[in-house]
């Protein structure tokens, strides 16, 4: 049985309103998972917990678990990320890596890795960083620490180490034998860039520089990875951003 009280490392990835005072927050926490947990009276100008609930806030939170939701009791934050909340292009970006995030983790199980990418991405965003290549490496990365990377060292069919296209539906390269309908021609520069995103730290996107069409067919790739094989669907707050 779980106890009642019980303390978690939390990223505030979504806020909505609850009654007159209060606020309904998801946080991904390293020690819990993902949950929904109470911010009671909030709302308030004086609540102590206000700034610690809002979005793009990184803290240390104590809960008390009750019978619909955990109820926040206290909180010490750690960061809050205010180039988010200060540059509108740059809050189109956390949002979407919030969002994605809610939605590719479904349940309370800890995952701490995802936790990390996310933390970093985060940090990131307040360095002069490629957004371009940043957003594409988070996709995949998360992607990866949630058990879906797309198979990119042969043909996902028979195995064929001579690639020539991706399936967005079948979630990996195929070669020019089983290559289907809604296949993506891809050039070996574009795929090594691929697995260099998923490989490389975060931080290290910086250093690459891929050509422009090698950048175009990495987008399609990840978008339609995430529309098709993990069936996210349409994630609207990718629509507003501007790379760079």
């Amino acid at each position: 049985m779980k106890e009642k009280l019980f303390k978690a490392e939390g990223l505030v990835l979504r806020t909505r309103v609850l009654g007159e005072a209060d606020r309904l927050i998801t946080l991904l926490t390293r020690e819990e998972g993902k949950f929904e947990a109470v911010a009671r009276g909030a709302r308030r100008v004086k609540s102590k917990l206000a700034a610690g609930v809002d979005l793009f806030t990184h803290g240390r939170y104590t809960f008390h678990r009750g019978k619909t939701w955990p109820i926040i009791t206290g909180q010490d934050t750690i960061e809050r990320f205010n180039w988010f909340r200060e540059n509108p292009d740059l809050y189109a970006y956390g949002l979407y890596f919030s969002e994605l995030t809610d939605r590719l983790i479904s349940g309370e199980e800890p995952c701490p890795e995802i936790f990390d990418h996310l933390l970093e991405a985060w940090s990131l965003f307040g360095e002069d960083v490629d957004r371009f290549l940043l957003s594409r490496s988070f996709e995949l990365k998360l992607a990866h620490a949630a058990g879906y990377s797309p198979h990119l060292v042969s043909c996902i069919n028979c195995g064929e180490h001579h690639v020539t296209a991706f399936s967005p539906r079948q979630g990996g390269m195929l070669c020019s034998r089983c290559r289907t309908a809604d296949a993506i021609n891809i050039d070996r520069g574009t795929l090594a860039l691929i697995r260099r995103l998923v490989e490389a730290p975060l931080s290290q996107v910086g250093l690459l520089r891929p050509l422009s069409n090698q950048k175009k067919e990495l987008a399609t790739v990840s978008a339609g990875f995430l529309t098709y094989y993990l069936d996210l669907g349409e994630i609207k707050s990718r629509l507003f951003l501007k790379d760079s």
